[in-house]
């Protein structure tokens, strides 16, 4: 117990923040799902039900509008992002260091879309569709299609964590120079910038996910 607890006490705040976030959100699951395992179908949703029943369905109205036909297969990832980034950005209110102001988490969740768009492209186009891609419309375009591909992670990891660091970086400097007068004004637009920006990021990160996702589907979808 010892060695685990001198092992979390080395991590960067952002993991720290991860770590903390992830208990509170699997909690949190655990309590909606109590609650909606016990409510009745017949019953008028409310409080939490209500929000939970709404953003489900906000989440599946907009995975039907890039997705098509195959908006359920991508639904719960969406959920997912919605859900973790949203509240990682949102987190400093409640003490921690954002996990988005870490490179290797905003990283992490870059990759996964990467990998969800590449077994995309395989999966519903098959592999000769999806490799002629890479020589398309000119075989010698083969090298800077192959760099636009490996590009996405990266550019989806970095925007992210750049726009959260740069607004944790802002903040910081406003506790800095207004010393005392900050414990006044800082907090509401702590509260303010945070809620706003951070749901403003996640749907810019969900957005350009589903573009890259749904640009694998067949035109069909």
């Amino acid at each position: 117990m010892n060695k685990i607890w001198e092992y979390y006490v080395n991590l960067s705040p952002s993991i720290k923040g991860t770590i903390i976030l992830t208990i509170i959100l699997l909690i949190f699951l655990i309590i909606i799902n109590f609650k909606l395992r016990n409510h009745s179908a017949t019953k008028t949703p409310t409080g939490i039900i209500l929000v939970i029943e709404w953003l489900v369905d906000s989440i599946n109205n907009f995975t039907k509008g890039m997705m098509g036909k195959y908006w359920k297969l991508y639904a719960p990832y969406f959920l997912f992002l919605a859900i973790f980034i949203f509240t990682a950005n949102i987190s400093g209110l409640i003490g921690l260091t954002p996990p988005t102001s870490s490179l290797s988490v905003t990283l992490t969740l870059g990759f996964v879309t990467f990998f969800i768009i590449q077994y995309t492209g395989i999966k519903t186009r098959g592999m000769i569709a999806y490799l002629k891609d890479f020589v398309s419309p000119y075989p010698f375009l083969l090298p800077l299609n192959i760099i636009s591909t490996v590009v996405v992670p990266f550019s989806l990891g970095f925007r992210l964590f750049g726009n959260i660091m740069s607004g944790t970086i802002i903040l910081s400097l406003f506790y800095l120079f207004l010393d005392w007068i900050a414990v006044i004004v800082t907090p509401p637009l702590h509260a303010i910038f945070d809620i706003a920006f951070g749901l403003i990021q996640t749907f810019v990160f969900m957005m350009i996910s589903a573009m890259f996702i749904s640009g694998q589907l067949p035109e069909e979808a």
